[in-house]
């Protein structure tokens, strides 16, 4: 009889040790770092820097963890602080933060329902000049707002600066072909243009009218003052500390121990939000009826999500749809909510995430919440949701289609490069890098473009309500913001996450008072891969300010060959 071969097993022995490390050090850091929250406490929050769409910090975020907070755990933590007794106020140091104007909304309607709940809410804007607009927009949400002496006031209004590349393929002897479907796609403007067209610069004052539209009346009902007064103290900015008192716009400037004396004395401390986020978090469980929350954050690619130094993330069709499709086939799982953050992408990944949702909505609802952005592939994505949620900052619409063909020939042959092409077949030479398009081979992109904008029309026709031509009159490429997208029909309700959930609640028959659990979506990748990306994630952050800039300008054009796209301009930051 043959002896069976036994096979090594010290693979999955040191496997099963290191799990048992990280455990260990899990559990010992949870005990060290265990919140002592006595009655009374008041806690600590500092607001910087970005809040990811993802899920979670999982067990390995925990244990290493120097990675950002994920939007969910933030305002999961908000939560958490006003549902505890023992929590009798919060004290928000804010300094630079990184988000866009939906997050910043989302994170301030949180600090809001924390001062409803009847508890102390302090703002403390410590940053350079005191921060920025948006940072003292979020802080704006406490009913005390100090300053750090010596700084001056944060509200000097809002820019939105764009960048166009045009000018620099002449300089390199390389020919880009740009077409767009309609006249707003701007995406097209950013890499063949080289200033603003009128339809762009019409477009872009409207969206900073209704940014600045939103900031002003909010601030105002906020601290009691009419929106006439908020505008002209913006037009003083940056002024001193004293004299931004004196606006009404804060109570004063003192230093963060100061705060901590007026508040609770100068022999007690603050609870500080790391700590108590090891008893804070998103309810998660195994039992009763569940809500699903699938991410989708970054740009929207065929194949595998990811992401890398030099991409904020990857949305890929085939995990995207395979998430839907676990969270549809879970019996437990009795609503979906899709959190959507990106600028589109492919047209052919966008319309496989469409579907997905489809499928999932024909056996659950399916709502979504857009993040700063849900436009172009992502608001195509989105389009066919049983309801659709966006702040009143989000970035959405942009329904439109973009492609660009660049011949490289020249610019090769100023480095001695000589390429020549044989074909057969008419149009064969259609995606090479070292040609430009005939005027056939234009009408050939053309055609297929307008395919795909008719098709993305009878999308968002659809899921809607809304008539091809009514879609039409409100795409042709054009970014709105959400305040201006529900006006429109584009979204149905303002909110963040948490109202998102709700909803989903509501659809499925689930009553308001029941707690339910969450599952997320897509599941976790494998533990080297998950380490690998973390360390990546902190080399990215390590990096000097302007390579985090110049790397803002570089959004994820790594598409197949030939692929037409529906993608928003790849900078639209307006601070």
């Amino acid at each position: 009889m043959e002896t069976p071969v036994r096979r090594p097993r010290w693979r999955r022995r040191v496997l099963v040790l290191l799990l048992l490390a990280l455990l260990a050090v899990w559990l010992g850091r949870s005990w060290l770092m265990a919140p002592a929250v006595p009655e009374g406490s008041h806690v600590l929050l500092t607001l910087t820097g970005e809040y990811p769409e993802t899920p979670p910090d999982s067990l390995l975020g925990r244990v290493v963890g120097g990675g950002p907070m994920p939007m969910v755990d933030l305002v999961s933590l908000i939560r958490d602080a006003r549902e505890d007794s023992r929590v009798a106020g919060l004290v928000v140091r804010v300094r630079s933060l990184a988000v866009g104007w939906a997050k910043a909304q989302e994170i301030r309607d949180a600090l809001i329902a924390f001062r409803d709940a009847g508890k102390s809410l302090v703002a403390y804007l410590e940053g350079e000049f005191g921060g920025g607009t948006l940072d003292y927009y979020v802080a704006s949400a406490a009913k005390t707002i100090y300053l750090s002496p010596g700084a001056s006031a944060p509200l000097n209004g809002l820019a939105a600066q764009y960048s166009f590349l045009g000018g620099v393929w002449e300089k390199l002897d390389i020919d880009v072909q740009v077409e767009k479907i309609r006249e707003y796609k701007t995406a097209g403007d950013f890499i063949g243009g080289k200033q603003m067209t009128p339809y762009h610069r019409e477009m872009a004052n409207a969206i900073l009218d209704s940014v600045y539209q939103q900031l002003v009346t909010d601030i105002a009902g906020a601290r009691d003052l009419r929106p006439e007064a908020v505008r002209a103290a913006v037009d003083r900015c940056p002024i001193t500390a004293g004299e931004f008192a004196a606006l009404k716009l804060a109570d004063g400037e003192k230093y963060l121990d100061e705060v901590r004396t007026e508040l609770i004395g100068a022999d007690r401390e603050f609870v500080d939000a790391e700590r108590y986020r090891g008893a804070a978090g998103v309810r998660t469980g195994l039992g009763g009826r569940k809500v699903a929350v699938v991410f989708g954050a970054g740009t929207i690619t065929s194949g595998e999500s990811g992401g890398g130094m030099w991409q904020d993330g990857i949305i890929g069709s085939d995990t995207i749809a395979k998430a839907f499709q676990q969270a549809a086939e879970d019996d437990a799982v009795k609503a979906i909510v899709f959190r959507v953050d990106s600028p589109g992408g492919s047209a052919l990944a966008s319309d496989l995430i469409w579907r997905a949702t489809q499928k999932a909505r024909a056996a659950k609802p399916v709502i979504v919440s857009m993040s700063d952005v849900a436009a172009s592939g992502g608001y195509y994505a989105a389009a066919g949701a049983t309801r659709i949620f966006a702040q009143p900052g989000t970035l959405t619409g942009s329904i439109g289609v973009v492609a660009w063909k660049p011949n490289v020939a020249g610019f090769l042959a100023r480095l001695g490069v000589n390429t020549e092409t044989l074909v057969r077949g008419k149009f064969a030479r259609l995606h090479s890098f070292t040609n430009s398009l005939t005027e056939g081979e234009r009408e050939r992109v053309v055609a297929a473009m307008t395919h795909v904008y008719d098709l993305f029309l009878s999308r968002v026709a659809a899921g809607r309500g809304l008539s091809v031509k009514q879609v039409d009159e409100v795409g042709r490429g054009r970014v709105w913001t959400g305040e201006q997208a529900r006006a429109n029909g584009l979204v149905d309700q303002f909110g963040g996450l948490t109202a998102a959930i709700a909803a989903a609640k509501a659809e499925a028959g689930i009553p308001e008072s029941e707690k339910v659990p969450l599952v997320f979506y897509p599941k976790r990748k494998p533990l080297l891969e998950r380490l690998t990306n973390l360390l990546q994630a902190r080399v990215v952050a390590a990096m000097p300010q302007w390579w985090q800039q110049l790397r803002a300008l570089m959004p994820a054009y790594d598409f197949p060959e030939g692929s037409v796209l529906t993608l928003m301009p790849g900078v639209f930051d307006i601070r």
